[in-house]
């Protein structure tokens, strides 16, 4: 039996907590979620938490995820004006927090049991990964979020948490390697994440529609998928990045030698599943490589998981916990 803890997600627009219980899980009864326009911050976010929960106290220990580089006291909140601060948590719960980045607890989610394959692209993709391995979490969201995740065989987990998404995107092909350059004109390098993300399809679908000499319609990246069926610059939109996703995502898996599987997540990925499908768009996982033999064998999957975040702390914590708490020694 382990202390009760509070786990927290804190994202651009909505902040979740939830308490685990006496196995370190999430106690999916306490999730609670507060709208970022409509709270005053973290701290604020939690006082309301603990006040609905009709708690006289927080837990001390407490695990944070937040989208964006995790490190020094004072965490800047990716795309807000929110910071988490490490010391002002303390001071507030009495411990020092676990923080960090999103992706990162999303990853410690993959071990967890409760997830589900969507679709699998290549191979067969076991779930809850328990074997060792290196697996490469990769989420399409407003950003592009990678995660890595290696399991020894004497189950010792390490995940390692990446900004790869602001890494210079790159194309194998003379139709990706001259994207960004005709998206983001006089713009170098440009980031993996500013086209291959919400913002990035829809600044793909704007740039289709000047070429044809057409006024876009579609005014954001949900008019560009839900209009995709019906309209040939937003189906073309999501093509070209479903194949900018796969020519990349070869290059992430090569990076961090993830060669036992890549998961893919996120909203945008969900909502262009179609074209991910697509035999010729996946065929560039593996282009313009020695090994891409090999990477066509990594199995690839489309995967989801209620409370990602969530779970994904309260695994990290009870993986940490384990990993500090003293020996017991044996009575005789």
């Amino acid at each position: 039996m382990v202390d009760s803890a509070i786990v927290g997600s804190i994202g651009r627009k909505r902040i979740c907590f939830a308490l685990t219980g006496a196995d370190g899980t999430i106690r999916s009864e306490t999730v609670r979620s507060y709208g970022a326009a409509t709270t005053q911050g973290v701290s604020a976010a939690l006082i309301g938490f603990q006040r609905d929960l009709g708690l006289p106290a927080l837990p001390r220990h407490s695990a944070f995820a937040v989208p964006g580089l995790v490190r020094g006291d004072a965490i800047s909140i990716t795309r807000t004006h929110w910071f988490l601060s490490r010391s002002g948590l303390e001071a507030m719960l009495g411990e020092p927090p676990l923080v960090l980045n999103d992706f990162a607890a999303e990853a410690w989610a993959l071990c967890v049991a409760g997830g589900h394959v969507r679709e699998s692209f290549a191979g067969t993709l076991a779930w809850p990964i328990v074997g060792p391995g290196c697996y490469l979490i990769v989420g399409i969201t407003s950003g592009l979020g990678m995660a890595a995740v290696h399991r020894c065989p004497n189950g010792t987990v390490t995940v390692l948490s990446t900004e790869a998404g602001h890494a210079g995107f790159t194309g194998p092909t003379p139709e990706l390697a001259g994207l960004a350059a005709e998206m983001f004109a006089g713009r170098h390098p440009v980031a993996i994440e500013e086209v291959i993300s919400a913002s990035g399809l829809l600044a793909i679908y704007t740039m289709l529609a000047r070429r044809a000499g057409v006024a876009p319609r579609a005014r954001t990246p949900e008019d560009v998928t839900r209009t995709a069926t019906t309209d040939p610059i937003a189906r073309s939109a999501c093509e070209m990045l479903a194949r900018a996703f796969w020519a990349q995502a070869g290059d992430m898996v090569l990076t961090v030698g993830a060669w036992d599987g890549l998961l893919v997540t996120g909203p945008v990925a969900t909502a262009i599943l179609p074209y991910l499908r697509q035999p010729e768009t996946q065929a560039l996982f593996g282009s313009s490589t020695k090994f891409a033999r090999m990477l066509a064998q990594v199995p690839r999957a489309l995967v989801s998981f209620e409370n990602a975040e969530l779970v994904g702390l309260a695994e990290a914590l009870r993986h940490n916990r384990s990993a500090t708490a003293p020996a017991t020694a044996a009575i005789n």
